[in-house]
């Protein structure tokens, strides 16, 4: 009986979240800004790299879990990225920076995200770079959990789980490295990350720590090769 209770509670909470329309209209408030920012400034701001990523996703506290990505749970997954600067100066500059990416994690979901982030970096010399970034976006949740309920017959069958909207929220540093003299880049960023609200009413943060580990390609590089192949 108790078993049944909780997954009643659950799929009532579910379908709840579901059907909210002020949740549907905030994430799409968010696919339209992350579409509409690129298109609104890409004339003046053209886009000046595409770079991917691998990553380690680990739930635990902001900042106290980061030891955890190097040992306690493997989720992984990939991230490809493009941004321009807003300002560019001899020291510094502040940035915005597209990403979409997908991750599993065991047992729990699988995610695609979509989001955007505004930094800042310092530059150490002409191949160090240190930045900070904060941003929101959205996240596609694709439960990888199973639910049971009661059928007429009073035996327990499989639901099938729908996926799910969520928010994502996010805060990263890094430090990237000047590979070649075109300005392709090696880069490791440490994010944190929440998804909300996870299940509503039960879990409503979902706080995740991810590793990112990858390189940039600016794009006047790939422009230049596109020319040579043809």
């Amino acid at each position: 009986m108790g078993m049944k209770k909780r997954i009643d509670c659950r799929l009532i909470l579910e379908n709840k979240f579901y059907h909210c329309p002020t949740m549907k209209r905030i994430y799409v408030f968010l696919i339209i800004v992350l579409l509409t920012v690129p298109q609104m400034h890409g004339a003046k701001k053209p886009l000046l790299y595409w770079g991917v990523a691998v990553n380690n996703f680990v739930t635990a506290k902001p900042i106290s879990g980061f030891p955890k990505i190097f040992y306690s749970q493997f989720h992984p997954g990939i991230t490809i990225s493009t941004g321009f600067n807003w300002k560019e100066k001899p020291k510094h500059n502040w940035m915005q920076s597209f990403k979409a990416g997908y991750f599993s994690h065991r047992f729990v979901q699988r995610s695609i995200m979509l989001y955007t982030e505004f930094g800042y970096r310092y530059k150490l010399g002409s191949k160090i770079g240190l930045s900070i970034a904060a941003g929101a976006g959205y996240l596609h949740m694709i439960p990888a959990t199973q639910q049971f309920e009661k059928n007429a017959d009073g035996e327990w069958e499989k639901k099938k789980l729908k996926s799910r909207p969520q928010a994502l929220i996010s805060l990263s540093m890094g430090i990237d490295y000047k590979m070649t003299s075109s300005g392709c880049r090696a880069f490791i960023r440490y994010q944190n990350m929440l998804q909300t609200p996870f299940v509503p009413g039960y879990v409503p943060l979902l706080p995740y720590n991810v590793l990112h580990v990858g390189f940039t390609v600016p794009v006047s590089v790939l422009k230049k090769g596109d020319k040579n192949a043809k």
